[in-house]
């Protein structure tokens, strides 16, 4: 069976230089996804992971925006690249949970990614038209019953997290809000301002000005902390809905595939990235909570996220495929 050395020895050499590429990892730039336009959430926040890598890493992150279809073109072109850690995509609720289980997206967020680390979760306050007569959220929920099938709640279009909030609402609340569509958060938010929408679910950077200057009351921070931007507004649980918790999360994936030992040195750079007084600063300024630790976690949790929210689709009858 000799000739089975030479065999040997040839596997060796490529396990030897493999292990060798992967401690040089990387030794060229990084492209970066974001599938979303520049100036979002998760443009901003891409840009603050890809700066985290960049340091850590001493190379170049080059920042790439493929926007389109709810992020699942740039998402789609991440899932089909190389699995060689030079290509990342920056995955959100949205992309790597919502609108794969809405539509038909072309790649699998949880077959066809390798989980690198979330980064930070952004809640969503429950914001209500101020000239309702209701101060709390038992208020509200006990006039949307009396008032079943005649208000409503905005969502920044179909198959969004504002949609689907909404409808856990419904479904937890034992309330029937009749969905109205916007194009985009904002219009949704200025009709709840106006008095045209009852209700809404949205992030609480863009919600807290709105709610400081009493254009809107806030009723319930959707998430397992109050937050700093909004101090003494209850938790939607504090507030008696237990279990309501919206976050719109944001974190760093690669292809499936990729060498463990470079997907645990990106987490470990953006572990320590998010030590930085910079990036606390940046997450703050939000209203965002910095997250990091293992792939392993992370994907535990984007199994948990897509189960919780498929439910949830699946109840309401929520579906563009």
């Amino acid at each position: 069976m000799s000739f089975l050395r030479p065999l040997r020895g040839l596997a060796l050499v490529a396990s030897l230089l493999a292990s060798v590429a992967h401690a040089q990892y990387p030794d060229k730039p990084i492209r970066f996804i974001v599938p979303f336009p520049p100036g979002g959430a998760v443009d901003v926040l891409g840009r603050v992971s890809a700066k985290m890598i960049s340091d850590s890493t001493h190379r170049p992150v080059v920042v790439d925006n493929v926007a389109g279809a709810g992020g699942a073109i740039g998402s789609k072109m991440a899932a089909q690249a190389s699995p060689d850690g030079y290509t990342l995509l920056m995955g959100s609720t949205s992309s790597l949970s919502i609108n794969p289980i809405y539509q038909k997206v072309g790649y699998d967020p949880v077959k066809d990614f390798t989980p690198i680390a979330l980064v930070a979760s952004v809640p969503h306050v429950l914001v209500v038209d101020p000239a309702l007569p209701v101060k709390t959220l038992q208020e509200f929920i006990a006039y949307a019953k009396a008032r079943s099938g005649k208000l409503n709640f905005a969502s920044s279009g179909p198959g969004t997290p504002h949609h689907v909030a909404g409808e856990m609402f419904n479904q937890m609340a034992g309330v029937n809000l009749v969905h109205v569509p916007y194009k985009g958060t904002g219009p949704g938010l200025i009709d709840v301002m106006s008095g045209q929408v009852s209700l809404m679910s949205v992030e609480i950077l863009a919600a807290a000005p709105q709610v400081i200057a009493g254009k809107v009351r806030a009723l319930g921070i959707a998430a397992d902390q109050r937050s700093p931007l909004l101090p003494d507004v209850p938790t939607v649980s504090e507030a008696g809905l237990k279990g309501f918790e919206v976050t719109s999360w944001y974190g760093v994936v690669a292809p499936a595939g990729i060498p463990q030992a470079v997907a645990t040195k990106l987490s470990a750079a953006i572990g320590q990235g998010l030590t930085s007084p910079e990036a606390v600063e940046k997450l703050k300024a939000l209203g965002a909570r910095p997250v990091g630790g293992t792939p392993d976690q992370f994907r535990s949790f984007l199994q948990n996220e897509n189960t919780k929210w498929g439910k949830v689709m699946m109840a309401s009858d929520i579906s563009n495929k």
